[in-house]
């Protein structure tokens, strides 16, 4: 019992932070063509303590096709890499991660009609950060 309530706590800590980070920075700042994208992520990488080199890199290979989704992934992996206690645990419990990211990313008007601008949905927006997230372990 005691498990699941850590388990339960660390993923809600995991959504708030990962869904208050990004609400301040896409809202005024997803990427729309893959050079923005990159800039932003080796700016983002550099002020988290993580080589933007590596960064970059991991934004390239991101399993996904649009550079806004690519630059989410890439957010999430940063994340991931400087607390390793959120990269576990969206590995271990990526469908209730990725449900409170979204929870907490429908919460910002702004990002969610940015979202819609650049045609990605909230639920992908969270299933991009969830991976990313995940892939940094």
């Amino acid at each position: 019992m005691a498990e699941y309530a850590l388990i339960t706590a660390v993923v809600a800590s995991l959504a708030i932070s990962l869904a208050t980070i990004p609400e301040a920075q896409l809202a005024r700042q997803l990427p729309v063509t893959a050079a923005r994208a990159q800039a932003l992520i080796s700016k983002s990488a550099r002020g988290n303590g993580v080589p933007a080199a590596q960064a970059r890199s991991v934004m390239a290979h991101a399993p996904y096709g649009r550079p806004a989704l690519r630059y989410l992934y890439a957010e999430g992996w940063i994340t991931g890499r400087k607390k390793a206690s959120e990269c576990v645990f969206a590995k271990a419990t990526p469908d209730s991660t990725q449900r409170e990211l979204a929870r907490g990313l429908k919460s910002d008007d702004r990002l969610r009609a940015r979202l819609g601008r650049m045609h990605v949905t909230v639920d992908q927006a969270a299933g991009a950060l969830t991976r990313g997230t995940a892939a940094a372990c």
